[in-house]
């Protein structure tokens, strides 16, 4: 006749189990959505962008006969931004592979890197369909940045490549662009 109250005891304790399980599996749930827009929170993604959000990055660099494409992925973690680029150059390598060109943490509260600016003075370039020269993506949606015409890439990437200087002003193998050497004109 004691296994009635050990029975009684176990499906007691059984019963609590089960509902505290359910209710952190809820809590958790709520927990783990996701609030960032892409569309609407692109131009303040150091603010809106929470731990669970990965916003990646593919920049085309390439004009005329040159080829190299960058990717870029940025994260959340507590108080600050990780970014961290590769590069893959496609004109002159049989095989190209991805390279590292830097990985960097900078304080969610960053004023100094002005991507969000960048994305607000291109605005006009902004694409939801049309594969452009930029490409940002977050939970399967897309934005895509187009330039109209040779000139107009050049500006496009000129105005890319001095806002990535400011985060990477080291810009390992040139990628960001290189440095015009004046020289004095002969007579």
């Amino acid at each position: 006749m004691q296994t009635k109250p050990i029975l009684s005891s176990l499906l007691k304790l059984l019963l609590i189990l089960s509902f505290i399980l359910t209710s952190c599996k809820k809590e958790t749930n709520k927990k783990s959505i996701p609030k960032f827009n892409l569309i609407t929170d692109i131009t303040n993604f150091k603010k809106k962008m929470s731990e669970l959000d990965t916003i990646k990055i593919w920049f085309n660099h390439s004009v005329c006969t040159y080829r190299g494409v960058e990717r870029v992925k940025i994260t959340k973690e507590s108080d600050s931004i990780k970014i961290r680029t590769e590069y893959k150059e496609q004109t002159f390598e049989k095989a190209p592979k991805w390279k590292l060109v830097f990985e960097k943490k900078i304080p969610s509260t960053d004023t100094i890197w002005k991507f969000e600016e960048f994305l607000i003075r291109n605005n006009k370039r902004q694409r939801l369909k049309k594969l452009g020269t930029l490409q940002i993506s977050h939970n399967k949606v897309k934005v895509h940045y187009t330039a109209n015409g040779l000139a107009d890439l050049n500006r496009f990437m000129a105005d890319y490549y001095e806002t990535m200087k400011i985060l990477h002003p080291e810009n390992k193998n040139g990628i960001y662009g290189i440095e015009t050497i004046e020289t004095e004109e002969i007579e």
